[in-house]
């Protein structure tokens, strides 16, 4: 998958990602240059084009979360989450990620 995930012990080998769920199964996810729940517009969340190294990015399409599945979003700019893979399986989510120590320089 271009790199940007490492191996891991979830499916199809690839390791966890730390995301928020920003859509529930039923809401209207709109993708285009802005990211749109529900017809609200999520701060930091443009779509981009390509990656670092200049590779066309695939985008979700749009439309509803279907039951059982969930939209992932995280804050940073270049993060891979469901703008470009679509919703996931709500079953694969592991847990969840407490900040315990964050940094800043």
């Amino acid at each position: 998958m271009r790199g940007y995930l490492r191996a891991g012990l979830c499916p199809g080998g690839y390791g966890p990602l730390i995301k928020t769920v920003i859509a529930l199964e039923g809401q209207r996810v709109g993708v285009g240059h802005k990211l749109e729940i529900d017809g609200r517009v999520i701060a930091h969340a443009d779509v981009r084009k390509s990656d670092g190294r200049g590779r066309p990015l695939p985008s979700f399409k749009g439309g509803v979360v279907p039951i059982g599945h969930v939209f992932l979003h995280s804050d940073f700019p270049a993060s891979w989450d469901s703008r470009y893979f679509g919703p996931i399986p709500a079953e694969g989510i592991l847990g969840l990620a407490d900040a315990v120590l964050t940094y800043a320089p």
